[in-house]
């Protein structure tokens, strides 16, 4: 490609201009080292700012886990925080939200009915949001991306004996 081609190419307009990104356990607004808030929220914060400032939305959906926490948050611009209510309004060690999940599903779908704008992609963070994702990806019938950032099998090899990740996982 010509260069001038590359630089076409590199600035045009998105092919996706709404994306469902999803991070049940952790919100991207938890400051990183409190709770389990880690560099995959940063990651997450990281990667919806710089889509919305190409033109994409981006509306991250979270569970909540303070009842002081709001339940939308516009993050910045073109980019939204929702927090949803699946399980009690406290903290849930991430090993025991999989049960949580079906409200989680259902909460994430009401709040995506009300709003009454599809989205083109589904972006999933962690397994646990991968498992939400996939049911919403057959309703929808749009595509999912779904990010690990670690994988439990690879986590449990390397990690001291008593830190083994669910056999769930």
């Amino acid at each position: 490609m010509a260069p001038l081609e590359e630089q076409r190419a590199f600035f045009a307009p998105p092919v996706v201009s709404r994306i469902a990104m999803i991070s049940v356990h952790t919100s991207p607004l938890a400051q990183p080292g409190s709770g389990e808030a880690g560099g995959m929220n940063v990651y997450i914060r990281e990667l919806s700012r710089n889509l919305a400032h190409r033109g994409v939305e981006v509306d991250i959906f979270t569970r909540r886990a303070d009842p002081e926490q709001p339940p939308v948050v516009e993050a910045d611009y073109g980019v939204r925080v929702f927090a949803l209510e699946a399980g009690p309004l406290a903290p849930i060690p991430k090993d025991q939200l999989f049960c949580h999940l079906p409200e989680f599903v259902t909460e994430l779908a009401f709040q995506i009915n009300r709003d009454g704008r599809p989205y083109e992609l589904i972006h999933a963070h962690y397994w646990l949001s991968g498992w939400a994702g996939y049911l919403l990806k057959r309703y929808w019938d749009i595509p999912l991306v779904q990010m690990f950032h670690t994988l439990g099998d690879l986590k449990n090899l390397l990690s001291p004996k008593g830190s083994i990740e669910p056999v769930l996982r």
